[in-house]
């Protein structure tokens, strides 16, 4: 495909605005707050509550550090993008009624930011729920966030009913965004006359040309043991130069969306040459560039899911 094409199709699938009309706007306070954020940082206490308990304290504050920059990027690239300044995709939701996140089990606070606080941003009532023996952790990870954002009084906030009933009273104009099993998302769809979005890929994918640039990758994604992650390490391929097929695993070939369906990522980690390629569709999922110490040069369209329809991260 010629770089240009490349590019324009690259621009369609990761333009920000492909959940919510682009008229809505983020809020000026919210805005201000992110801003704020990214040059003060977060306050330690807060860093503290809000810690991933899978992650080491040494490594925690600079996970949120990008978690909160990733949201002000994507709050500038909305506002821009209304103004025809960056890529903007096709909504897929009307943005009238609330938005109910469901929360996993783990990572609440990556999980609000990515998935319920846009919404809240741009001044759609959110309300978060997760499994019923985690709702006090919830409603105190949903307080925190929102006073960070100086988000509008009760624009994000806990269900006052458990998941289940929380579902099961929406109307026909509110979304549910569902992180967690596919089976999830789909008990979720049956239950409800809401639109449901799901995030539910398990997984991460490693891709790339063999040799030790692909090995090291592999050993520092693979070291975190975190199992039912939706980052754990589920696969790694070796591919041709520039990604190209056939993808090698031990003996076993496969087309890259053979190897992607599989295995239901959240993403594909592509080993690249710069971090500062752009983000790419491999058989609906998203690409993103990968170096050989495991690190991401950007987070724009994680956990896109073709199953369930989620777009992918910092692109509502």
């Amino acid at each position: 495909m010629p770089e240009t094409a490349r590019r324009a199709a690259g621009d369609a699938l990761f333009g920000v605005g492909a959940v919510l009309p682009l008229e809505r706007r983020p809020l000026r306070d919210p805005f201000a707050a992110l801003r704020d954020l990214l040059a003060e940082g977060v306050p330690g206490d807060d860093i503290a509550a809000l810690r991933d308990p899978r992650l080491p304290h040494a490594v925690w504050p600079g996970a949120l550090a990008r978690e909160v920059a990733a949201t002000a990027r994507w709050a500038a690239r909305r506002t821009l993008a209304l103004a025809g300044r960056e890529p903007a995709a096709r909504a897929g939701w009307h943005g009238r009624g609330r938005v109910l996140a469901l929360l996993p089990a783990h990572g609440h606070t990556v999980h609000l930011l990515r998935r319920a606080a846009p919404f809240a941003v741009c001044g759609v009532p959110v309300l978060v729920a997760g499994h019923d023996r985690q709702r006090a952790a919830i409603a105190s990870a949903v307080s925190r966030t929102a006073r960070l954002l100086r988000l509008p009084e009760d624009s994000l906030r806990p269900a006052a009913a458990p998941a289940a009933e929380a579902v099961t009273a929406l109307t026909a104009d509110d979304l549910v965004v569902v992180t967690g099993h596919p089976a999830t998302a789909e008990k979720v769809r049956a239950a409800s006359r809401a639109s449901v979005l799901g995030a539910t890929g398990g997984c991460v994918v490693l891709a790339g040309p063999g040799g030790e640039r692909l090995d090291a990758a592999a050993a520092a994604l693979g070291a975190p043991e975190h199992p039912g992650s939706c980052t754990r390490l589920g696969g790694v391929w070796r591919t041709g130069a520039a990604g190209a097929p056939p993808w090698r695993r031990d003996d076993t070939a496969a087309t890259p969306a053979e190897a992607v369906a599989a295995a239901h990522p959240s993403a594909v980690l592509r080993l690249a040459d710069s971090l500062d390629e752009p983000p790419a569709d491999v058989a609906g999922y998203t690409a993103l560039p990968c170096d050989a110490a495991g690190a991401l040069g950007t987070l724009v369209g994680f956990g896109r899911d073709p199953w369930q329809g989620w777009p992918g991260d910092f692109l509502v």
